[in-house]
């Protein structure tokens, strides 16, 4: 008996919390579990909500307990959410009216909901997610260079996100309490991100810094069944602005390894017209939705010697992994383990700088983490992983990836900056890609409105392109994923209007032809 009481002793944790969680949907009407998981929900989730996979988790802040996702369970009227580990902060993705989905997080002032808390989840949103901001404005404004100087307009934001707040606090009655706290954390997203555009802004009209940004669109591997338009497409991405494009090598099954010269035919027209245009190159290896469920560390190596020595002194940046945290690399139905994707990206870094030890490599990552499937998967789970293991050798550059149809980003765009800047210390970073919705039906999470995508695109190529360059340590960067589909479309020779939106926000940042 005493064996079996020490086993159960064992296994259960050494602390774990259970709170009750009080949420509010924008009408004002308390949400039961059913409820709060409906409105975590992706848009194309019309089944019952998964709640093993629902985007909402907690983060011991001890440190001594892994981060896990909540678990919910409704009784009676009372809905509570546990999880092993002791006082925690809660992470997950809200809906911020106006704004968009965002990722935020809820910390109780930095000390975590321990047992028997009650939790108001639209207030403690907003007051965490307030204070980050304030945070963020601090230190812009005196301990960053070069320092941020706010506008009128940002000033006025801040101020409405402030009163906003204090209206808040006054209210008593729960609704009533929690669609104020919604407005509040509405008026601290739109504050927050005038604050991030604005500074963006102000980087790049320093004539010390200006020169350090690159601006780039993506030609995806699509590219070589439109040659026909390669002298049109390298026209207009000179035309937008962009010095930099992100040339995806097609996966070529063929011939993998690229070990014939015919290989590369496709690419080296376009390469010339691109160096016409003084436009630098990023070379993609292999992109991260193409990896073949028997990729070697070997065969990626010689792939990646065949390709950088064939392009040597014309290619200007070799991204060596492209996503290397996605859970889809080798196949979505059995997907390469992350030990042997790392090694696999591992080798084709150590290759790429064998051959020249100067040329420039970039290594992306998948911005997600209360949408991950997985801690291991997660942005920040993978860094703390695998920086210990040695990520960064053989990378100049760590790229992010955000997706926020998929993985919600708003209020939390700054924070995945800092956690790589934290997690990487030596290692430049940029944003080296983005998009929004694949095709035109919305099936993720929203951004601006439910039914506007096309809005919603030229609002992110906007924020996230300026923003960028006020991160840290950061050089800009952009590359836009679906250029070709989105931007320089087939068929007419005729660029949309997100293509021009993408124009005139870089001609804002001092880009011109």
């Amino acid at each position: 008996m005493i064996s079996l009481a020490l086993a159960a002793a064992l296994a259960t944790p050494a602390c774990a919390a259970s709170v009750k969680l009080f949420a509010y949907d924008k009408k004002g009407r308390e949400l039961d579990r059913p409820g709060l998981l409906a409105i975590l929900a992706r848009a194309d989730d019309k089944t019952a909500h998964d709640a093993a996979k629902f985007p909402f988790w907690a983060f011991p802040v001890d440190g001594k307990s892994p981060p896990e996702r909540v678990r919910l369970e409704q009784k009676g009227k009372l809905l509570f959410a546990s999880w092993a580990g002791g006082p925690a902060r809660l992470e997950l993705v809200w809906p911020v009216a106006e704004d968009g989905f965002n990722g935020v997080s809820s910390d109780n002032e930095g000390h975590g909901f321990s047992e028997g808390t009650a939790v108001f989840l639209n207030e403690d949103l907003a007051l965490t997610q307030y204070r980050l901001f304030k945070d963020s404005w601090k230190r812009r404004t005196t301990d960053w260079q070069p320092l941020y100087q706010p506008g009128k307009e940002a000033k006025d934001l801040a101020e409405k996100a402030k009163a906003a707040m204090a209206e808040a606090v006054r209210q008593k009655e729960a609704p009533a309490r929690a669609l104020a706290f919604d407005k509040a954390l509405q008026a601290t997203a739109l504050a927050w991100e005038k604050e991030l555009f604005e500074h963006g802004l102000q980087h790049v009209v320093d004539e010390r810094r200006a020169k350090n940004y690159r601006f780039g669109l993506t030609l995806d591997d699509t590219l070589v069944q439109r040659m026909d338009d390669a002298d049109w497409i390298t026209k207009e991405v000179s035309r937008s602005g962009s010095d930099w494009v992100r040339l995806v090598f097609r996966p070529n099954a063929s011939d993998f390894v690229y070990s014939s010269l015919r290989s590369f035919n496709k690419y080296d027209g376009m390469l010339a017209e691109l160096k016409k245009k003084k436009i630098k190159v990023m070379g993609c290896v292999l992109d991260t939705a193409q990896w073949p469920k028997t990729l070697t560390p070997e065969a990626y190596a010689e792939r990646v010697k065949n390709i950088v020595l064939h392009y040597k002194g014309k290619v200007d940046s070799w991204e060596v992994g492209s996503e290397i945290n996605g859970d889809w690399l080798g196949g979505g139905a059995q997907p390469l383990g992350l030990d042997q994707i790392y090694k696999i990206f591992s080798a084709g870094a150590a290759k790429a700088k064998e051959l020249d030890p100067e040329t420039e490599t970039v290594a992306t990552l998948y911005w997600w983490e209360a949408t991950a499937p997985d801690r291991e998967h997660s942005f920040s789970g993978w860094l703390e992983t695998y920086s210990r293991r040695g990520f960064g050798k053989n990378v100049d550059i760590v790229g992010l990836s955000f997706y926020p149809e998929d993985n919600p980003v708003g209020m939390s765009f700054e924070r995945a900056f800092d956690a790589a800047a934290e997690a990487m210390p030596e290692h430049r970073l940029m944003l080296s890609s983005f998009g929004y919705v694949e095709n035109t039906e919305l099936k993720g999470y929203w951004w601006l409105a439910p039914d506007d995508v096309d809005d919603a695109r030229k609002d992110i190529s906007i924020l996230y392109t300026t923003a960028s360059c006020a991160m840290s340590r950061s050089l800009g960067g952009g590359f836009w994923w679906q250029t070709l589909q989105q931007m320089l479309p087939a068929g007419h020779r005729k660029t949309t209007d997100l293509f021009n939106v993408y124009r005139r926000t870089l001609a804002r940042l001092g880009r011109k032809e």
